[in-house]
């Protein structure tokens, strides 16, 4: 059990909102704070919640560079946890036996992480549950894409390793698959169709035990992938589900998971995230069991949702006001929901979106790519080899 008053962390991922509620959340209850981010300009920085910012190495180009830089902040700052919330936790993962020798790290080894991390491994293991994933194929060449054109509308098309849904292609006309490209070191899985209400959830488990939980349903979201308006719910199945992964796989961490209920109720589960997902943002208003949840593997802690629905109100106005303007609905929910980057004393986060989204769109200009594409540029893990670290790591 650890003292919070002055326990110390880092977390890192600066740049995503899950980040900022981590810092707002551990420094309400008297911890010391540090964030880190290879982008110079994230959205945490700003926070008055934070005791330091410090700038990284890029993970994905300099992994090596990166565990040095992170080893040293976390001797010079006496961290007592390291906690990832993007997609560089399959770096931290990949490096966990150099920095588990100086902090906590609440996050699965790096073969375990690939599996959930990989659409059609995930799919796989899933099989022997009661929630289980629709029927998902897993495809290396041109030629096993060939078996799906004659009847590609039954089906959903997506790379092994991916995010918010960039990419995938729902019930494609046979004409589109010209935008698969199946490799070995690309591989896509073809995954069956189901209609239905998707629902999402994210929850901390300690040894295999749940010790918060999320579930929700993405009202309104950015494209077809981020939701960015999120709306609690309450569906037993999908916490039988999180509960029997948990026992399955003893898992150590923040996972979210993306479902759909079909007509009849029947839940099916889609992918797996092994990190921080949005629904972090319903169980902030609980910060003392919250940063709890990271601690103590015992059932009885678990954190159970809010009931007001959480929103990026910036993203909200310019990606799907323009659509719903005169949309009675969406102005209520609008409303109804509390804008996830404003807290009373707090405001320069929310002043300095626009500043933070400037960089990116740098970044999606110099790298020719899409905004969704470049937030996640620099720390994303698609299946390629990561350099060799040394067994035993010395800071000079």
């Amino acid at each position: 059990q650890m003292n919070k008053q002055n326990m110390r962390v880092l977390i890192l991922g600066a740049r995503a909102p899950v980040s900022l509620e981590w810092a707002r959340a551990f420094q309400s209850v008297g911890a010391y704070v540090c964030v880190a981010d290879s982008l110079s300009v994230p959205l945490a920085r700003f926070s008055r919640s934070i005791n330091h910012f410090f700038k990284l190495p890029c993970a994905a180009t300099d992994t090596r560079a990166w565990l040095h830089t992170l080893i040293q902040i976390i001797r010079e700052q006496s961290i007592d946890m390291l906690l990832p919330t993007c997609e560089e936790v399959f770096y931290v993962s990949h490096c966990l036996p150099q920095l588990s020798l100086h902090c906590r790290v609440p996050v699965m080894g790096f073969e375990h992480m690939q599996r959930l991390h990989h659409k059609g491994q995930f799919a796989e293991l899933t099989q022997d549950f009661e929630v289980r994933a629709p029927e998902t194929h897993l495809l290396q060449s041109k030629s096993d894409l060939g078996r799906f054109v004659a009847n590609s509308q039954n089906w959903v098309f997506k790379p092994a390793y991916s995010r918010f849904a960039v990419k995938t292609l729902i019930r494609p006309a046979h004409t589109d698959l010209h935008q698969v490209e199946p490799s070995e070191t690309c591989p896509w899985v073809a995954q069956r169709y189901v209609k239905g209400q998707e629902f999402c959830t994210y929850s901390i488990l300690i040894n295999g035990k749940v010790t918060a939980h999320a579930c929700y349903q993405p009202r309104y979201r950015v494209g077809q992938g981020a939701g960015i308006y999120l709306e609690p719910v309450a569906i037993p199945a999908i916490e039988h589900f999180v509960r029997a992964f948990g026992r399955a796989t003893q898992y150590t961490g923040q996972v979210g998971f993306d479902f759909i209920q079909d007509a009849s109720g029947q839940c099916h589960v889609l992918e797996c995230n092994p990190r921080a997902t949005s629904g972090l943002h319903l169980l902030a208003h609980n910060p003392v069991q919250l940063t709890q949840a990271l601690w103590v593997a015992s059932d009885d802690v678990a954190v159970f949702s809010s009931n007001v629905p959480q929103m990026i109100g910036l993203a909200m106005v310019l990606f799907v006001a323009p659509k719903k303007l005169f949309s009675k609905q969406f102005w209520q929910d609008f409303q109804r929901a509390q804008d996830i980057m404003i807290r009373p004393m707090d405001w320069r986060p929310f002043l300095n979106q626009p500043l933070s989204l400037m960089e990116l769109c740098w970044v999606a200009l110099k790298n020719r790519c899409g905004l969704l594409d470049a937030s996640t540029l620099d720390i994303a893990w698609n299946g390629q080899e990561i350099q060799k670290m040394p067994e035993m790591w010395e800071v000079t």
